[in-house]
C-alpha cells in the first residue's frame, strides 16, 4: 500500500527536493506552502495522510503554530491528532526543542541528504522488514 505524505514547506526548492526524493522511494507526496495551507487540505472531505513532515520557519502559519492546530483539534479533524510528524529545519535550536515537547515523532536537519530521512520514514510507517 502506497503510503500518503504531506509535506508542508514554503521554500519551493526544498519542497520540490524532498517530494522527488520521496516519490522514487515509492511514497505519494501532498504539497503545502504554509500551515494553514496544510490544514485547508487535512480538513478536505475524504483527504488522508499517513504522515506529516513541516518546515518550521513559514510565513502565515509556522510550523509550531500548524503543530499546536493539529493538537488543539479545533482547526483539524480529531483523527489528525494520531498522524506522525516530522520537522524539517535548516537549523537546531529553540524551535525544535519546543516541538519535541509537543510531542513530535523526530526531526531531520536539512542540511544532511535527504535520503537519511527516507529509512526513518519507513519505520515510522512500518515499511521495514
Amino acid at each position: 500500500m502506497v503510503k500518503r505524505v504531506l509535506v508542508v514547506d514554503d521554500e519551493s526548492f526544498s519542497r520540490t527536493v524532498i517530494v522527488a526524493t520521496l516519490r522514487v522511494h515509492g511514497f505519494h507526496c501532498i504539497e503545502a506552502k504554509h500551515g494553514d495551507d496544510a490544514l485547508r487540505l487535512l480538513n478536505k472531505e475524504n483527504f488522508t495522510c499517513d504522515l506529516i513532515l513541516t518546515d518550521l520557519r513559514m510565513p502565515v502559519c509556522n510550523g509550531i503554530e500548524f503543530i499546536k492546530k493539529i493538537q488543539s483539534g479545533k482547526e483539524a479533524p480529531e483523527s489528525t491528532k494520531d498522524i506522525p510528524i516530522i520537522v524539517l529545519s535548516a537549523e537546531e535550536g529553540a524551535m525544535i526543542d519546543e516541538a519535541v515537547e509537543l510531542g513530535i515523532s523526530g526531526y531531520f536537519i536539512k542540511k544532511e541528504p535527504v535520503e537519511v530521512l527516507v529509512p526513518k520514514l519507513k519505520q515510522l510507517l512500518g515499511l521495514v522488514d
